[in-house]
C-alpha cells in the first residue's frame, strides 16, 4: 500500500476521461471512521466532473484498477479551510421547522444549489448557523481500492456523469431517469 499526497492540480484539456470505481474509507486524524462505501456498490464517477473533492480525485486518477492507497487529502484540496464569515446569526421564524436544535441541517434556499448550513448554537429567538462544511479545514484519511478505470462514453462526457449500463443506460432508465440526461 502507498501513501498519496496530492499537489499538482487535475487538468483534463486534452486528455481523455475515464470512468473511476472505487471502495473507500474516510477516517479522521484520531482514526475514526466518518464514511466508507456499500462494499456491494463502488461509487463510481467521471473524471474531471467535480463530483468528488479535488485531492482525492488527483490520487485516483493516478491508480490503476486493482490498486489499493491510503490517500491523505489536506484542506486545500479537500472541502477548504474554515471560514468564520460563513457563521450568521438568523431568527428562529426565518427557518423552516417549528423546533430548532444544535446539529440541525438546513438547506439556506429553495435553489437545489443552495448551501446546507448546520445549527451550531441556539440562544431563545436567535440561531447561530454554519455554512463551513462538517470537515472543513481537516486532514482526510482514505483508505481506497479501485475496482474500476474504463474510459468514459461519449454519451457520458457529454452528460457529465456516469451511466450505468446495468441498470438500463442513461441513469438507469435511458434518458428518463430524472438526472437531467437528454
Amino acid at each position: 500500500m502507498k501513501i498519496a499526497f496530492p499537489e499538482e492540480s487535475l487538468d483534463n484539456a486534452g486528455m481523455s476521461q475515464n470512468v473511476i470505481g472505487f471502495h473507500y474509507t474516510l477516517k479522521n486524524k484520531a482514526g475514526e471512521v466518518l464514511d466508507r462505501s456499500n462494499p456491494e456498490s463502488p461509487l463510481s464517477f467521471l473524471e474531471g466532473s467535480g463530483a468528488i473533492i479535488e485531492g482525492l480525485e488527483e490520487s485516483l486518477a493516478n491508480m490503476s484498477e486493482g490498486e489499493t492507497s491510503e490517500v491523505i487529502v489536506r484542506p486545500e484540496k479537500g472541502y477548504g479551510f474554515r471560514d468564520e464569515s460563513q457563521i450568521n446569526v438568523v431568527s428562529k421564524a426565518a427557518l423552516p421547522a417549528d423546533e430548532v436544535k444544535v446539529g440541525d441541517f438546513f438547506q439556506a434556499g429553495g435553489d437545489q444549489h443552495a448551501p446546507i448550513v448546520q445549527v451550531v448554537e441556539v440562544d431563545g429567538d436567535d440561531v447561530k448557523l454554519d455554512a463551513n462544511h462538517p470537515l472543513a479545514g481537516q486532514d482526510l484519511f482514505f483508505d481506497v481500492e479501485v475496482v474500476e478505470k474504463r474510459p468514459a462514453t461519449e454519451e457520458e462526457i457529454s452528460h457529465g456523469h456516469v451511466h450505468q449500463a446495468d441498470q438500463g443506460g442513461c441513469c438507469g432508465g435511458g434518458g428518463g431517469g430524472g438526472c437531467g440526461c437528454d
